[in-house]
């Protein structure tokens, strides 16, 4: 009790030196002090001299580029834009080709690319949150940030080693831009001692009305086959040369496409991918994905041509649908009409002779870990399907499309639909998400790897990837079994997915 009794007579004789010191004639007391103008000059200083060390680039090359591209709501179109590799490779001192090989993650020479934060220019060391090996996912302030709500943009980088040119695909989150809105942002590349800075802005513009009138005409048909893969197909009797004449354009970048709707007027927002392009609903007006949808329309401006694809399951043998995909530049068009026929598949195999008979095999399915959903190459199984089943390579995809023909994993019957009876792939089918056993689950956190048949009408083949969060970059050794069952014929597979530890060489 005494200690305590010293302490509070001590914080008594502070409370009372306080208030009398407070009191009386004192004045030398602190109060408010007004700024003088060194001070406010000085402090304006300071701050000019943060902001600048905000505002720079820790770089040696800095390139700048702005792009332009219509804002969607719908779709992840933007713009390429070139950068100088050139000078990026004189800069480094190496070889642009080993450069650019290496930025699409192919090996060679130990750069590495990351980002420079917009808000605050500092290093983030992420090689890419997008789909390329190098490239990001930006905010309104050039800050990374993954896909999701506070996406604006996206930069995803591809060196093309025949053309030697390296390409940013910049493209937007369907719905978040606004008309003129600019987004800044830095991609940035090291080797050794050298940093280059990449910096783009990157403008979203809202689309006009269509006012262009029509210059020329083309009406084409294709025939072609049901397909369910989502397979394109050219249009035979394009004439792209004639677009570009009646058009006036120089270049296939001055041009746009634009579909028609069931109003008469013109749509212009895309809605396939990869853009440009539609889809179309089974009257031939632009739709969208889904059940009445008949076909999608492309244009690729490389080989010059318009692909069709089909909806699967929607465009039977013996269907038919017209669409208008027409060419605009400035205030002209160029209408195209295409009528899409579908004939029934001309089968070129025939069938082997004999009795079916049921194999068993085992197979290796084998890749490096990593974090871009890469699925390993085609392990080639269509000979070895036709003997055992006695079959066509479209009978076999046939049967399997319509559920006749199952693909179980690791015993017949298992993890079969309750009400149907067929199998419950959980992955593309027929096909199954995997955990480190072997065993089928549901896409999510037990799945580590996936093994699907690739099937189509010419083709059939198995291949597997990994899951890029579950399964770790050490790697995984995967066994399962496939078993393909037909009328009393089955075809086993014992399958070993190797998945090598991340930056191990593919054997």
């Amino acid at each position: 009790m005494k200690k305590l009794s010293y302490i509070a007579s001590a914080l008594l004789l502070f409370a009372s030196v306080s208030l009398f010191s407070s009191c009386g004639d004192n004045e030398n007391f602190w109060g408010i002090h007004t700024l003088t103008d060194d001070e406010l000059a000085e402090m304006a200083r300071q701050d000019s001299i943060k902001q600048a060390q905000r505002e720079r680039i820790d770089a040696d090359l800095i390139l700048e580029y702005t792009v332009e591209f219509y804002m969607s709501a719908n779709s992840y179109d933007g713009a390429p834009v070139k950068i100088d590799m050139d000078a990026i490779a004189q800069e480094f001192g190496v070889d642009k080709n080993a450069l650019g090989k290496a930025l699409n993650g192919d090996g060679g020479i130990d750069v590495t690319g990351f980002a420079i934060e917009g808000s605050t220019h500092a290093d983030n060391m992420t090689s890419s949150n997008s789909g390329a090996y190098w490239g990001h996912w930006w905010d309104k302030d050039g800050n990374v940030k993954d896909w999701g709500e506070d996406a604006m943009v996206f930069a995803e980088f591809y060196y093309d080693e025949e053309k030697g040119e390296g390409t940013f695909n910049v493209g937007q989150y369907p719905g978040h831009l606004v008309a003129n809105q600019e987004v800044k942002f830095i991609e940035a590349m090291k080797y050794q001692d050298k940093r280059v800075a990449i910096v783009i802005t990157a403008i979203a513009r809202e689309r006009g009305e269509v006012q262009g009138g029509i210059v020329g005409t083309q009406e084409l048909t294709l025939a072609t086959a049901p397909n369910d893969a989502y397979a394109t197909v050219p249009v035979p009797g394009f004439d792209a040369a004639k677009v570009l004449s009646d058009l006036g354009a120089g270049s296939w970048s001055d041009v746009s496409w634009v579909s028609t709707n069931a109003e008469g007027g013109y749509e212009q927002e895309y809605n396939a991918d990869p853009a440009p392009g539609f889809w179309y609903d089974k009257l031939g007006f632009k739709g969208a994905w889904g059940d009445n949808a008949s076909v999608f329309v492309l244009f690729n401006a490389d080989e010059q041509a318009i692909l069709v694809g089909q909806m699967p399951g929607q465009m039977t043998a013996g269907s038919s649908v017209d669409v208008e995909f027409d060419a605009m530049y400035g205030d002209k068009i160029e209408k195209i009409i295409i009528h899409v026929v579908i004939s029934a598949y001309q089968d070129p195999e025939t069938a082997p002779e004999g009795e079916p008979a049921s194999i068993e095999k085992d197979i290796t399915l084998t890749k490096t870990y990593d974090a871009d959903w890469g699925a390993t190459e085609e392990l080639d199984v269509k000979e070895e399907l036709r003997q055992a089943f006695k079959m066509t390579t479209y009978q076999i995809f046939s049967a399997l499309k319509s559920g006749e023909m199952k693909m179980w994993v690791n015993e017949i019957g298992n993890m079969a639909n309750e009400e149907t009876g067929a199998p419950a792939y959980t992955g593309e089918a027929p096909g199954w998400w995997l955990n480190a056993e072997g065993a089928p689950v549901a896409w999510g956190a037990e799945a580590v790897a996936y093994v699907f048949l690739g099937i189509s009408e010419e083709s059939l083949a198995f291949y597997g990837g990994n899951h890029p969060d579950n399964c770790t970059p050490a790697g995984a050794n995967i066994k399962t079994k496939y078993i393909i069952e037909y009328k009393g014929t089955t075809a086993t597979y014992n399958i070993t997915f190797d998945i090598k530890a991340a930056g191990a060489r593919k054997m």
